[in-house]
Order: C-alpha cells, then sequence, then structure tokens
C-alpha cells in the first residue's frame, strides 16, 4: 500500500511483487556483488599459459591431456545415425 492507504498498482496484469520476489532480487544482488569482488582467475591463467607458450616453457602433462580428452569422449551422448 502507498502512504495514501491504497495499494500500489503494478502494470497491468502483473501481480505486486511478493516477499519471493524481494527475496529473489536480494539474491541477484548479492549474486552481483560477489562477482563484482572475484578475480577473473581463468584470465590470469591464460595469461600465464600464453607467456609459456610464447617463451618455449609450456609442457602440459601428456596423460592428463589424453584422459581428459578420452573423458570428455566418454560423456558425450551417443550419436546414433538415422
Amino acid at each position: 500500500m502507498s502512504s495514501s492507504g491504497k495499494p500500489h498498482r503494478h502494470g497491468g496484469s502483473q501481480p505486486a511483487p511478493g516477499p519471493k520476489d524481494s527475496e529473489a532480487e536480494h539474491l541477484v544482488a548479492v549474486a552481483h556483488e560477489v562477482l563484482a569482488e572475484t578475480p577473473d582467475i581463468r584470465s590470469e591463467k591464460l595469461k600465464a599459459l600464453k607467456r609459456q607458450l610464447d617463451s618455449g616453457t609450456y609442457h602440459p602433462d601428456e596423460g592428463a591431456v589424453a584422459e581428459g580428452v578420452i573423458r570428455e569422449y566418454l560423456e558425450k551422448p551417443e550419436k546414433t545415425d538415422r
């Protein structure tokens, strides 16, 4: 209700926001704050990898790479020819 004692109107057929709406808005606001304060770790890792590639010092673990490729392949759903 407004200070005049009349209920607020919220555009046409949309219901007025309830407690769940304000809770969701609060959670979204908190998520935005956390994201704003979280460092972009992936970009730092990519920069480090690029430096290693450029200097010729990047030597990945071939076994771990192969294992990841196999795991990814096995996790994909099977495709059937139609």
